[in-house]
C-alpha cells in the first residue's frame, strides 16, 4: 500500500484492497464481472481522512468492498485527468463505476451506514440487471457527448458585461466574498473584478475588491501566526476554516494580493503578500531543489494555539511532492511579488523555480512533466502545468523556451474545433480516454498568445489570437467562478493592448528602470519586455529600434512612440 495515502490517524482503510488507476484495474473487474468502486481523495483532505478513519475501517463495509467490487484509489493532485471527469462534487469523491469506467452511482462523503447500503445495492443491481442498467448508461453517455460539444459564437463585449453582473451579484456587502457559506477565495473572480478596476477604474469594484481581501486577511481563513491562507471558510463572516493549506491557493492568492498593493498601496497588503512569502518559504519550500511542496495537512487542534503553544506540538504534516502546475504558479507569484516590493531575493527565487522546473520536470523529448513524488517524474503533456508553466517562462523572460512549450501544445494538445485538450491522445480505461477541453486551463491558455507573440516581435494580430477564445463562447455560462477567467481573458482580447520595448545593457541602470515603471504600469494587459543589444541583435534589427540607445518604446499594434528616457 506504499503508492496510497491514507489518514495520519489511526485507521483500516488499508485493509481494502485498493488498485492503481490503470487497465489492469479495469480488466479484472471486467474478468470478474464487478462494478468498480472509485475513491478519489487527497492528501490534505480533512473529510477523505475521516472517510478513512470511519467508513473505510468497518469490517463488514471492508469485506463488502473486497468481495463485490474491484476497489481503485486516485490521488486528485497527481490525476487531474481523472478527478476531472469523475469528481461528484468535492473531496472525497466515492464514485461507483461499469468494468468500461461509465458512473452506476456516486456522491462524495458517505457516511458507513449510507457506503454500506448503497454498495450492495449498486452490486445486487449489477448483477441482476446489468443488462437494463447497460442500455441506460448508452443513453447518457449520448447526451453527455451532445452537450460537451463546442459552441462557438463571437466575441462580444457583452461577455465581460453579463460575468461582471454575475459577480456583482454574488457579492457579499456586509462580510465580502462572494455567495454565503461555505466561503472559498476564488482567485479567479478576485483576478478579474481587479483587472476590470486597473482597466476602467471602476470605484464599485475597488470597493468590493479592498473588503473581500481585507476581510480575507484579518480573518480566521487566515493563519495569523505562522502566515499562509487556509482552503476555505465554513461560515459566510471567514471566521471559522477548513485549514488545510494548499500551494496553489496560497501562490494565486499571493500574486493577487501583489497586484492589490500596486493598486491600492495603502491597504497594507505588501505586509500579506512578505507573510505568505514567509509561510511558504518556511514550510513548503525545498531548497534542494528549489521547488515548493504541495500542501500542508488540516489539524485543527493545532491551529487554534498560539506561537509558543505550536511549538511544543510537531507541524502538521507536509506533503513534499512537486507539482508542476502548482509550482509554476508558485513561481510566477514570487516573480511578481519581487518585482512589485522591488525585493530582489523573493524575484530571484521564483526566478529558480523557473529553471527548476525547466530541469526537472522536463524530459529527454521535451514533455513536461505533472508530478514527482521523489521516486520520478511521471504524467507528461497535461494542459494544466502546460499551460501556466507557459506564462511563468515568460514572467522569467524565457521567450524560447517559452516558444518551444507553446508549439508541443499545439502539437500535442491543440483542438481542432478550438481551444486545447487537458492531456494528449492515449488509449485508456474509462472517461479519461474521452479527451475534454477543460475551461480554467484553457483560460490561462488563451491569455498567452498575445504575450508570446508581443513578446517575439510580432503585433498582436486579434484574428490569429481569437479562434481558441471563440469556440467557448457558446458554454462559458456553465463553467460557474471559471468564467471569470474566461472573461478576464475575453476583455484583453477585445482591445488592442499596449507592448512596452526597452532597450539597453543588462547592467543600465537606467534600462532597469525603465523596465520596472513598464511592469508596474495600471494596465493589466501591458507585454513589457527588455532587449539587451548584445543578446538581441536580430530583434532589435527585426524591430528598428537603434541599439545605441538606452530607451522605451511603446507599441500599440504596429505603431510605436518615439523613444522615451
Amino acid at each position: 500500500m506504499a503508492e496510497f495515502r491514507f489518514s495520519p490517524r489511526p485507521n483500516r482503510a488499508a485493509e481494502v484492497r485498493w488498485r492503481e488507476w490503470g487497465q489492469a484495474a479495469f480488466d479484472e473487474a471486467r474478468d470478474a464481472n464487478k462494478p468498480i468502486l472509485l475513491a478519489i481523495s487527497a492528501v490534505w483532505c480533512h473529510w477523505c481522512h475521516v472517510m478513512d478513519e470511519t467508513s473505510y475501517s468497518v469490517p463488514e463495509i471492508i469485506e463488502m468492498i473486497n468481495e463485490r467490487f474491484i476497489p481503485i484509489r486516485v490521488d486528485n493532485d497527481a490525476r487531474p485527468d481523472v478527478n476531472r471527469r469523475y469528481n461528484m462534487g468535492g473531496w472525497p469523491s466515492t464514485v461507483f463505476l461499469t468494468p468500461d469506467g461509465d458512473v452506476l452511482h456516486g456522491g462524495t462523503y458517505l457516511a458507513p451506514e449510507v457506503l454500506y447500503k448503497n454498495g450492495h445495492i449498486v452490486a445486487d443491481m449489477w448483477r441482476d440487471q446489468r443488462e437494463d442498467l447497460l442500455g441506460r448508461l448508452a443513453a447518457v453517455r449520448s447526451k453527455e457527448e451532445e452537450a460537451r460539444a463546442p459552441k462557438a459564437g463571437d466575441l462580444s463585449p457583452d461577455i465581460v458585461v453579463g460575468v461582471d453582473a454575475l459577480i456583482r451579484g454574488e457579492y457579499d456587502p456586509q462580510y465580502g466574498g462572494f455567495g454565503r457559506e461555505p466561503k472559498f477565495p476564488q482567485p479567479h473572480l478576485l483576478r478579474f473584478i481587479l483587472d476590470e478596476h486597473r482597466r476602467g477604474g471602476s470605484e464599485e469594484l475597488a470597493g468590493m475588491l479592498t473588503k473581500t481581501l481585507t476581510a480575507m486577511a484579518e480573518g480566521g481563513m487566515y493563519d495569523q501566526v505562522a502566515g499562509g491562507f487556509f482552503r476555505y471558510a465554513t461560515t459566510r463572516q471567514w471566521n471559522e476554516p477548513h485549514y488545510e493549506k494548499m500551494l496553489e491557493d496560497n501562490a494565486a492568492l499571493l500574486a493577487i494580493y501583489a497586484d492589490a498593493h500596486l493598486v491600492f498601496p495603502d491597504e497594507g497588503y505588501d505586509r500579506v503578500v512578505r507573510d505568505v512569502v514567509r509561510w511558504m518559504d518556511a514550510v513548503l519550500y525545498q531548497p534542494e531543489v528549489a521547488l515548493w511542496s504541495g500542501s500542508q495537512d488540516a489539524d485543527e487542534t493545532y491551529y487554534h494555539l498560539d506561537g509558543p503553544a505550536r511549538e511544543q506540538l510537531p507541524a502538521p504534516f507536509v506533503d513534499r511532492t512537486i507539482y508542476t502546475s502548482w509550482n509554476a504558479l508558485a513561481a510566477s507569484a514570487y516573480l511578481r511579488a519581487g518585482e512589485v516590493l522591488d525585493d530582489a531575493a523573493i524575484r530571484e527565487r521564483g526566478a529558480a523555480a523557473v529553471r527548476a522546473i525547466q530541469t526537472r520536470m522536463r524530459g529527454p523529448d521535451g514533455a513536461l512533466y505533472h508530478v514527482d513524488r521523489g521516486d520520478g517524474r511521471v504524467l507528461p503533456d497535461l494542459l494544466g502545468d502546460a499551460a501556466v508553466h507557459l506564462h511563468a517562462l515568460l514572467d522569467a523572460g524565457l521567450l524560447a523556451d517559452a516558444v518551444t512549450l507553446a508549439q508541443r501544445m499545439r502539437e500535442r494538445l491543440e483542438a481542432p474545433e478550438g481551444g486545447f485538450y487537458d492531456r494528449p491522445a492515449a488509449p485508456g480505461p474509462g472517461r479519461p480516454a474521452r479527451r475534454d477541453r477543460p475551461p480554467p486551463a484553457n483560460a490561462v491558455a488563451a491569455a498567452a498568445p498575445t504575450r508570446l507573440r508581443a513578446l517575439a516581435g510580432a503585433p498582436p494580430g486579434r484574428a490569429r489570437a481569437r479562434p481558441p477564445r471563440t469556440s467557448f463562447v457558446g458554454e462559458y455560462r456553465q463553467w460557474g467562478q471559471f468564467a471569470a477567467a474566461y472573461a478576464d481573458v475575453v476583455a484583453r482580447a477585445l482591445r488592442e493592448p499596449p507592448s512596452v520595448v526597452v532597450v539597453g545593457p543588462a547592467d543600465d541602470m537606467g534600462a532597469a528602470s525603465l523596465f520596472r515603471a513598464a511592469r508596474l504600469a495600471r494596465d493589466p494587459d501591458i507585454v513589457a519586455q527588455w532587449l539587451v543589444p548584445s543578446e538581441s541583435p536580430g530583434a532589435l534589427a527585426t524591430r528598428g529600434f537603434p541599439p545605441d540607445r538606452v530607451a522605451a518604446y511603446v507599441c500599440v499594434g504596429t505603431t510605436c512612440s518615439a523613444p522615451l528616457s
